[in-house]
């Protein structure tokens, strides 16, 4: 049973709208675009393994949760958690292209590509352990003492395990069913009560993660955001606003809303709060009053009156 369905990370879209309000002579552009590319892997190959389980039969129920973030020491954000009456199970899930190597003292995760470029990455492991370690905490926390195991999967066929971990279980994407399947069920440690109360308490104490604004999260300068409003056709900044409607002077598309975006795009990457005057900054857009009437309405949440009123973001 899925208890937490699988999800893309929440604010991808609007890390490429960070990306693109960059010049291209910004050196952090280039950054920005492989964490893109990075989350956007990751992404894929959690669904796929989703998608693997999901399919999965066994004698006994068993709960699955996707993009799980709990705080007990300190924050921990488990792939996937895979929860039974018999043992408990966090994949942590990598979609690494090119040779992979784990390195040992230090722990490292070594990538070589084709062309021979080498990336290093922190390894998995340590994170493993210390989350295998942490959800312990919790389900001792409320009396339970349960076995919790790891693995590592790469889930595609484009990952190359050249040098494995010698502790940690790590898994190829046809590996995952029989390595579920092996593990020995002799006993008990859940019932009926202790699942719900389980299920419930995970979904309850979940953290949804806050990246925003982006420019603190990623350490970017506010004065290296390009303002204007994109135009949705081309991509092209600067469009220009007549009285009831959007121009691009690059491919001359005309457009109602396109101010939402940009606005949107404000309130993500620079500032959780917009006011009049930010927005007409941002917008390039002098009238006050067609400000006022973009503001109001969107679905976003007021606060204050007069000069000091302010928007936000409603929360979902």
């Amino acid at each position: 049973m899925i208890i937490k369905p699988y999800s893309a990370t929440h604010y991808l879209e609007d890390l490429k709208g960070l990306i693109n309000r960059l010049s291209v002579a910004n050196p952090r552009k280039q950054d920005l675009a492989d964490e893109y590319n990075r989350i956007n892997a990751g992404d894929i190959g959690e669904k796929f393994v989703m998608e693997t389980l999901e399919q999965l039969q066994l004698p006994y129920d068993f709960y699955i949760f996707h993009n799980l973030s709990l705080f007990i020491e300190s924050k921990i954000q488990i792939d996937i958690l895979f929860l039974t009456k018999y043992y408990v199970i966090i994949f942590e899930v990598k979609n690494i292209k090119g040779t992979i190597e784990f390195v040992q003292n230090p722990k490292q995760l070594v990538r070589t590509l084709p062309n021979g470029e080498i990336h290093v990455f922190n390894s998995p492991e340590p994170q493993l352990r210390e989350y295998i370690y942490q959800l312990k905490q919790i389900f001792l926390n409320q009396g339970i003492d349960i076995p919790v195991y790891g693995a590592i999967i790469f889930p595609f066929s484009s990952s190359f395990i050249k040098h494995p971990p010698d502790k940690t279980i790590v898994l190829r994407k046809n590996e995952i069913k029989p390595f579920i399947r092996d593990i020995q069920i002799n006993l008990e440690y859940l019932n009926d009560k202790n699942i719900d109360f389980l299920n419930n308490y995970l979904l309850r104490t979940h953290q949804e993660f806050n990246p925003y604004p982006l420019i603190d999260r990623y350490n970017i300068l506010r004065e290296s955001i390009m303002t204007g409003v994109i135009c949705p056709n081309c991509g092209e900044i600067g469009m220009k606003r007549f009285a009831f409607y959007w121009f691009c002077q690059s491919c001359c598309l005309k457009s109602m809303n396109a101010h939402e975006n940009a606005i949107y795009d404000y309130l993500k990457i620079i500032n959780e709060t917009i006011t009049n005057k930010e927005c007409r900054g941002f917008l390039k857009v002098n009238d006050v009053n067609q400000i006022n009437k973009m503001l109001r309405n969107m679905n976003l949440k007021k606060i204050g009156n007069y000069r000091n009123t302010k928007y936000m973001l409603n929360v979902r």
